[in-house]
């Protein structure tokens, strides 16, 4: 039986071949032991920035403690696989117990400054990596412990079953092959939910927190795994140099890891391992010019950030075929207007409807209880109580500053309310974080779009299913059977979920990021989103902002057809009073964190509190800031 191979997968493997026979054959045509060594140490600045930008690229934590997990990598071997303390552990059982060893450190540290962010949280990690330098320096007395600044030296020969590695051709081999795996790691975290988790918490750790990524975990992950491969290079370099020293681990290793990553592109894979190769190799050549070499490695560096901010390999497509877009003509020019967004083709087209149609019921979903908010001296929502039946459509309304975004707030677990409780099916979830809430069965829009802007419209829903996955690393680094599972599944959600808005959102959009789509696409992403989390309350604040009247005629239809067609309760803030009116089963009015209006649209519409709300003045007559029809 013949298997046939697709083209790109044919691709792959001569790519894979190809890489084999370069790895094999280049220690063997160095001109010399000189660039043999270079060779073998630029496999060990692969290995570390791919480290750091799991921690920086992925997650974008600004983490200035990197290089001590490199040395506390190599330290630990130094101790274990030497006369410094007369044990001598094997490299096979030393490599991954220093590893582990460095990333429960890095578990520890990211544990004790989640809270810190930017500026603190490199503060508070470059403090560590100096302590960590310290202690190098002076843990020499009274017990010998590092060495000092003489360092430790004389570590036992590596014999990987019977195998010897002595010769400088045999380290080279011995780091790439980390270096490989390495590389396919992070292949392999980034296409994961993983990756998703990250790259979501780097563009917008709100967002992501309100669509069920559990940032805090997210966080250590980046810190930990960062550590692990961190300190399986620090074992790695102590070997091939038969010593370590506490300047092997100092502040220019780390500037020169992180220029290897932004010179990259941060999150970039090749890119990054094009920036190791490229800053390893470069000062080799600049040697020559003594006193000025630095200064032109510094300027070459400047121009290239100028030239591509975004790395040496951000934003270049040229491993992928350019499809052709449906928003041009043959020519390559862009559609009109009209034919792009009111086209056949283009308009959302909502399916038919289920032989079953959902109505509101009389069971309560949520119910807030005498709720008050404060914020220092101003109380955003003054003893509101509400209820919200199952499949209910419940709107929202009131001048801005009336409460309305505070009150979601509240519900998705973004502020704990100072006094009342909020209770979703029975059980109490106030002060709950955003992601046990939307884990819970409730998730939420905004009122200013919180996309993940760089991420793609496939990707940004994808996210979204976050929290009805569980794959872990080791299920994820061997593609077993649930990853393998999850990602289909998550996948065909996906597609499902966008096939909802038609082409708005579908065909080539699935790989176009999603800062190049309409505002009013941008407004149907962010409900798509909301729709992978399986909740069954949704939370949509404002949904047809900034939309046109045929856009605001759609959503309104679309928004009604998900409580019809497949049962969902709603919960709605809208300014858009002809919005409200078609599709609310019942409106609250609310007016300075107070609720002065219930009911059906005809009988708050008419009450006089509302009235006078929307006209501006309060009872006493003094005039007040106008409402947004």
């Amino acid at each position: 039986m013949q298997i046939a191979l697709g083209p790109n997968r044919k691709a792959r493997i001569g790519a894979y071949i190809a890489a084999i026979l370069v790895f094999v054959s280049l220690p063997h045509i160095m001109p010399n032991e000189y660039w043999l060594r270079i060779y073998t140490v630029t496999g060990l600045w692969v290995m570390l920035s791919l480290g750091l930008n799991v921690v920086a690229g992925f997650a974008g934590l600004f983490d200035l403690s990197y290089v001590a997990f490199f040395g506390i990598g190599g330290y630990t071997f130094a101790l274990l696989s030497s006369n410094q303390f007369g044990i001598h552990l094997p490299f096979l059982i030393v490599l991954p117990v220093a590893a582990i060893f460095t990333m429960g450190i890095g578990f520890a540290l990211g544990s004790t400054s989640l809270r810190l962010k930017g500026d603190y949280l490199a503060i508070v990690t470059l403090a560590f990596a100096e302590i960590f330098k310290l202690l190098l320096l002076n843990l020499d007395t009274p017990i010998n412990i590092t060495g000092g600044v003489n360092g430790i030296y004389g570590f036992d020969p590596i014999n990987i079953f019977g195998l010897k590695v002595s010769s400088p051709i045999g380290y080279s081999y011995l780091v790439w092959i980390f270096a490989f795996i390495a590389t396919f790691s992070a292949y392999r975290l980034k296409k994961s939910r993983y990756g998703r988790g990250w790259e979501a918490l780097r563009e917008d750790e709100l967002a992501a927190e309100a669509l069920g990524v559990n940032t805090t975990k997210m966080k250590l992950m980046a810190f930990a795994i960062g550590a692990f491969i961190a300190g399986a290079a620090g074992v790695l370099s102590a070997s091939v140099q038969d010593s370590v020293f506490p300047n092997n681990f100092d502040f220019p290793q780390l500037v020169i890891v992180y220029c290897m990553v932004i010179l990259g592109g941060l999150g970039n894979i090749p890119g990054v391992i094009a920036g190791a190769v490229l800053l390893s190799i470069l000062p080799e050549f600049l040697r020559e010019y003594g006193a000025y070499r630095m200064m032109f490695y510094g300027l070459i560096l400047i121009v290239l950030m100028a030239l591509r901010p975004q790395g040496l390999l951000g934003g270049i497509g040229f491993l992928t075929k350019e499809k052709k877009r449906p928003d041009k003509d043959e020519s390559g020019h862009l559609k009109t207007s009209t034919d792009l967004y009111y086209g056949e083709s283009e308009v959302a087209q909502i399916p038919e409807k289920k032989e079953q149609v959902y109505s509101k019921t009389d069971g309560i979903i949520l119910e807030a209880k005498d709720i008050i908010q404060d914020f220092g001296g101003v109380r955003a929502l003054n003893n509101l109580s509400l209820v919200v039946h199952e499949r209910e459509i419940l709107s929202i309304i009131g001048p801005n500053g009336a409460g309305k975004t505070t009150l979601f707030n509240l519900i998705s677990g973004i502020y704990r309310p100072t006094k009342g409780m909020i209770i979703f099916d029975g059980r109490e979830i106030s002060g709950l974080r955003p992601h046990k809430i939307v884990s819970m069965g409730i998730t939420r829009t905004f009122q200013n779009l919180r996309l993940f802007s760089k991420m793609t419209v496939m990707d940004n829903a994808r996210v979204g299913r976050f929290c009805r996955t569980s794959a872990g690393p080791i299920s994820i680094l061997f593609h077993l059977k649930k990853h393998r599972r999850e990602e289909r599944e998550t996948e065909e959600k996906a597609k499902e979920v966008l096939g909802l808005f038609g082409a708005r959102l579908t065909g080539y959009r699935f790989n176009q990021q999603a800062i190049f789509l309409s505002y009013a696409n941008r407004r149907r992403l962010e409900i798509a989103r909301t729709l992978m989390t399986d909740a069954r309350l949704l939370l949509l604040d404002e949904p047809s902002a900034g939309m046109n009247p045929q856009e605001t005629k759609e959503i309104t239809a679309f928004v009604k057809y998900l409580r019809d067609t497949y049962g969902y309760t709603i919960l709605l803030i809208e300014h858009k009073l002809n919005v409200v009116r078609k599709i609310s089963d019942r409106v609250i009015a609310l007016d300075y964190g107070e609720k002065v209006a219930e009911g059906s649209y005809e009988d708050v519409a008419s009450n006089k509190h509302v009235i006078e709300a929307y006209l501006g003045r309060k009872k006493d007559g003094k005039k007040r800031s106008s409402f947004t029809i």
